[in-house]
């Protein structure tokens, strides 16, 4: 099965796009912050990554 990375801080937002694959067999692989994604992709190898442009910055 191929699997998707969902980066999405809202979760309204997120949990909508998850339906909807999820409903076509997708695997999907949640983040809510680029932190986030970056430690699932030193795991996962996602076939797409859906990637919202507005995610807040970090505040280190």
């Amino acid at each position: 099965m191929k699997k998707i990375l969902i980066v999405e801080d809202d979760i309204s937002i997120h949990n909508l796009v998850k339906e909807v694959l999820e409903k076509e067999r997708y695997i999907v692989l949640n983040a809510y912050s680029g932190t986030e994604a970056l430690l699932i992709l030193e795991k996962e190898k996602p076939d797409l990554i859906l990637l919202d442009l507005m995610l807040p910055r970090n505040k280190w």
